[in-house]
């Protein structure tokens, strides 16, 4: 079918919102995975009547949308599969902080960092933080459900939204939450992870809190990784709830402090894994003594502890590089997140390191340790067809001892395209055909980022 986007252009806000020339603008095609689509058209959306006349020309056109923010998601959710439109909510991004209300009103297209930067100058924070939170936008984090490292204590995104404005299939605003004066059905946490398969967001009511100040970060390193996760165990089991708790595994360690040397840190290059913890300000002595006298009794090899911020942010460098490291190294790099009971993420640990020492391809791990959230990356380095039959056995392994430790398939990647032909391991028949009832309830032409998440509901 020839369709006549200039019609859609029309309808827009700003003509040269439609861009017809998809190749040139090659981002847009993928995320931070290696799927790749290739849609018809790309439409910048600037405003929620942007996303409505889409939506609309895309109905009576029989076209698909998806939905896209910054790109940086994991799970290849953005990626547009079916061809049709690939819709860009970035350049709606307003954002407007009441210190009042201790409330922050934006649009999709704000960045994590924005938000907690703008609450931040009203002595305010909003606390999920991911990993990419420089770059990641609010749509894509609500979509998602992102956590990131402060979660432990403060929770992930779910726990923030008070509200939501989303365009739906045909094209209506639907009001949720503070946007409906909370009467009636509350559709946030039916919309938060469903990843723009059910509506597409076009503002947002967050929550935000009076911003906490830090007490000590510590850098803790291990010759077992059993050891750390001892130590994760036994500081839970001692009613301590750290600020942010992060665990590396040796080789990501490693990877990290290669590619940006950290000074003073040489010996993280021969760890078997490490942690890294936040303690809070007002409990700091007492918080700091429990942490290190736990670790000294696992048998930790190397502590270090700082309260100066920037010495702080040092120590925090080799998590944060993580992900720029590992994909530096990597023709092909997959990273999978999966969660598991507190109780059974020691033996989620030695199963990954078992898996690395049986594969050829390398294969590290780091996760949020206390909340059994894991990151298992899978690196190809010659993007050779018997490396990439590796990495598919090996995240075929991870899913179904995930599943037999009582765990979930994603912690905060979400499903995707990646996960998409396991939910099966997760979920019985009966929880599949309700997923199926829901999607068609909200999307019942399937134009919605179809292809994802409900491949095998079909």
């Amino acid at each position: 079918m020839n369709t006549n986007f200039e019609i859609l252009a029309g309808l827009l806000s700003n003509k040269d919102a439609l861009i017809k020339d998809v190749h040139a603008n090659q981002k847009y095609l993928t995320d931070a995975t290696e799927h790749r689509g290739i849609p018809d058209v790309i439409v910048m959306a600037e405003s929620s009547e942007d996303v409505i006349a889409t939506i609309k020309f895309c109905k009576e056109n029989d076209l698909s949308i998806t939905a896209r923010g910054a790109g940086t998601g994991l799970s290849g959710g953005c990626v547009p599969l079916a061809g049709g439109v690939l819709l860009s909510t970035e350049n709606i991004n307003f954002l407007k902080v009441n210190p009042k209300t201790k409330t922050a009103v934006c649009g999709p297209g704000t960045l994590t960092k924005e938000l907690d930067d703008e609450a931040r100058k009203f002595d305010l924070t909003y606390p999920p933080d991911p990993a990419s939170y420089a770059e990641s936008t609010m749509g894509g984090n609500v979509a998602e459900n992102a956590g990131g490292l402060r979660c432990l204590k403060y929770g992930v995104t779910r726990d923030y939204v008070l509200g939501m404005k989303a365009v739906t299939a045909e094209g209506e605003i639907l009001l949720s939450g503070c946007y409906s004066n909370n009467q009636g059905f509350n559709f946030n946490d039916i919309l938060i992870g469903s990843e723009g398969t059910l509506a597409i967001i076009t503002e947002l009511c967050l929550k935000l809190i009076d911003l906490p100040k830090t007490g000590n970060t510590f850098l803790i390193s291990f010759d077992n990784p059993s050891n750390a996760a001892k130590t994760v165990a036994d500081i839970r089991g001692g009613g301590l709830i750290p600020t942010v708790m992060e665990y590396l595994d040796g080789d990501a360690a490693l990877c990290s402090n290669q590619y940006e040397k950290s000074e003073g840190l040489e010996a993280l290059n021969d760890s078997a894994a490490l942690l890294l913890i936040e303690t809070s300000h007002k409990h700091r002595q007492k918080e700091s003594d429990l942490i290190s006298s736990i670790a000294n009794k696992n048998g930790a090899t190397f502590i270090r502890s700082e309260s100066d911020k920037q010495k702080s942010d040092e120590l925090w460098r080799v998590r944060r590089n993580l992900s720029k490291a590992v994909k530096a190294i990597s023709k092909i790099r997959i990273s999978e997140d999966v969660v598991v009971p507190n109780s059974k993420f020691t033996e989620l640990i030695k199963f990954v390191s078992e898996l690395n020492s049986r594969y050829k391809i390398r294969i590290n791990a780091f996760g949020h340790a206390g909340d059994g959230n894991l990151h298992v990356n899978y690196m190809s380095e010659t993007g050779s067809d018997e490396e990439i039959a590796e990495i598919e056995r090996g995240i075929k392994e991870l899913m179904k001892k995930t599943i037999e430790l009582s765990g979930s398939l994603s912690g905060e990647h979400g499903i995707g395209i990646e996960k998409r032909k396991f939910l099966p391991l997760e979920f019985d028949k009966n929880t599949l055909s309700a997923m199926k009832f829901l999607k068609e309830t909200f999307d019942f032409s399937n134009r919605l980022n179809p292809k994802k998440i409900f491949l095998n509901l079909q």
